[in-house]
């Protein structure tokens, strides 16, 4: 038997690529020791040294608008080396390149992650932007959630890359000591920086135009990673930034009145608010954003020098615009918290809560008064984290048991933290700058090609679009670069496009904005 066959029999996918001899030498010697046995691609790539790329590659098609669209699918992993060669990291990505590469002409390159900062790239890469994707709960009924093509895929109009951040899917550091080095915000954002250099140099891609795409999270993400690659001399095109957070420390009470418009989503979306406020969702939002930004913001910087009559008069308006009866708005000083207005919205048994990422979605406490846990929220249940293992394994052939890690936990052994190994709980928040405006504002400057398109769901509360409209109008940017910002809003939850209609808007939106960008039109 050839040493090709060996690798390809025990694998069980179509094509290996691995780099150098001493690599090949080293997995048919391996190989030869465990048997015929099936052999996880992840522990492959950790035992030929950690030192050289390790991807499977297979070919496919998909139907998308009633046509055929052939793509090829690589999923692997990337060393992340020092200067002296050590291998610090390993990550795992899935490739996407449409009509199997036999054009040679640059497509756009979109590189995609999440948020969290602890999750993987599965929510984007099934529930939206791949060609294939889940069904939705409306959509199974009765049934099973499977894979379906997806009519909506941007691989219409870009190459896609989905990148699993170290610690999250199957990237992992190759040390516990290194892996401190990964989980920071800087750290993170040079990991990814680098990943994008060593994939462009691997897949022979310099020439195709890169945008970055993040959500949550993945957004201030995505600013660090733009900053590394303008600095490395390396072209961003665009960023799209999905359910923008820039800045994790912004003053309380401006805080207060930019989720105001959010609250007015969430009541239109329960129906509690008055006739004349159910008539249409964005004139409703848009009337509390203008009064949030104008009375509201002043009511709550006076303070104590507010009069008893005014803040009356605002509890009034606050219960119009909220859902919320006005005694509560006075009892906790005009000022609610996502968790209390969660629950103080569905009524005074405070037992049910509309879901923090997907306001339509009301969830249910363990009893009245428990503390909201994030890791039980409905509204974070979009099916794809029971999707992706077996897709992996049985569509891409990539056959791995290694854990492929979310943001709640699942690893052994069990940590004693709560949340169990959220990788949240493990980042080093020394040192880490709380605000990436500046450094986005940097960028637009530096790079006159860079456009950003930020999108937004009215049904999210745990990052308000009118904070992203905050951060944004507030740049310091002359107007020639102001106009290469682009922000629109959806009728949708924190993951906007798991609604379908939103997901198809968004897809339109996207190639609008990658051609745009690619023209440089104004």
């Amino acid at each position: 038997m050839t040493a090709r066959k060996m690798i390809s029999n025990a694998m069980k996918f179509r094509t290996v690529r691995t780099l150098g001899w001493s690599s090949l030498l080293s997995s048919i010697l391996l190989l030869c020791y465990l048997g015929a046995g099936t052999y996880a691609a992840a522990q492959l790539s950790r035992d030929l040294g950690r030192s050289e790329p390790s991807v499977l590659t297979s070919q496919h098609s998909a139907k998308v608008a009633g046509e055929d669209l052939p793509y090829t699918a690589t999923a692997g992993f990337l060393p992340i080396r020092d200067e002296q060669g050590q291998v610090h990291a390993q990550m795992f990505f899935v490739y996407y390149a449409a009509g199997h590469k036999k054009d040679s002409t640059p497509r756009p390159l979109v590189f995609v992650w999440n948020g969290g900062p602890g999750s993987n790239a599965s929510l984007l890469e099934l529930g939206a932007l791949g060609p294939r994707r889940i069904l939705s709960a409306t959509e199974a009924g009765d049934h099973d959630r499977t894979l379906i093509d997806n009519d909506d895929t941007w691989l219409r109009f870009a190459d896609l890359v989905f990148v699993d951040p170290v610690f999250t899917g199957y990237s992992y550091a190759t040390t516990e000591e290194y892996q401190k080095s990964f989980l920071s915000d800087k750290g993170d954002a040079d990991a990814m920086g680098e990943f994008i250099r060593i994939f462009r140099v691997h897949f022979q891609t310099q020439s195709e135009p890169v945008f970055l795409l993040g959500e949550s999270y993945g957004t201030y993400r995505a600013v660090g990673v733009a900053d590394v690659l303008l600095r490395r001399g390396i072209r961003v095109s665009g960023l799209i930034l999905l359910s923008t957070i820039l800045n994790f420390a912004p003053d309380a009470d401006i805080s207060s009145a930019l989720i105001l418009p959010n609250y007015t989503a969430a009541a239109f979306a329960q129906r509690k608010l008055d006739a004349s406020h159910m008539k249409d969702l964005s004139t409703s939002v848009s009337e509390s954003q203008r009064w949030a930004e104008t009375t509201y913001i002043s009511d709550l910087i006076q303070g104590d020098r507010l009069s008893t009559e005014e803040k009356e008069d605002a509890s009034r308006t606050l219960q119009k615009l909220t859902g919320v009866d006005s005694s509560i708005w006075l009892k906790a000083n005009l000022r609610l918290t996502v968790d209390d207005f969660a629950l103080d919205l569905l009524g005074p048994s405070r037992d049910r809560y509309v879901g923090h990422y997907d306001t339509r979605v009301v969830g249910r406490l363990d009893r009245a008064g428990a503390s909201y846990d994030v890791s039980k929220d409905p509204s974070l249940d979009s099916g794809v984290e029971n999707q992706i293992v077996p897709y992996l394994r049985n569509e891409l052939g990539l056959k791995s048991d290694a854990f492929y890690a979310g943001p709640f936990g699942g690893r052994w052994p069990s940590p004693d933290f709560p949340r169990a190994d959220w990788t949240s709980s493990r980042w080093d928040r020394s040192g880490n700058s709380i605000d990436r405006g500046p450094i986005l504002a940097s960028a637009m400057l530096r790079a006159p090609q860079l456009r950003i398109l930020v999108a937004s769901g009215y049904f999210d509360l745990s990052t308000p679009f009118a904070a992203a409209d905050f951060t944004v109008s507030h740049l310091g940017l002359p107007a020639e670069a102001r106009g290469r910002i682009q922000r629109v809003r959806y009728e949708g939850g924190h993951a906007a496009y798991l609604t379908s209609g939103v997901r198809r808007q968004f897809s339109h939106d996207a190639e609008a904005f990658v051609v745009a960008s690619e023209n440089q039109l104004p």
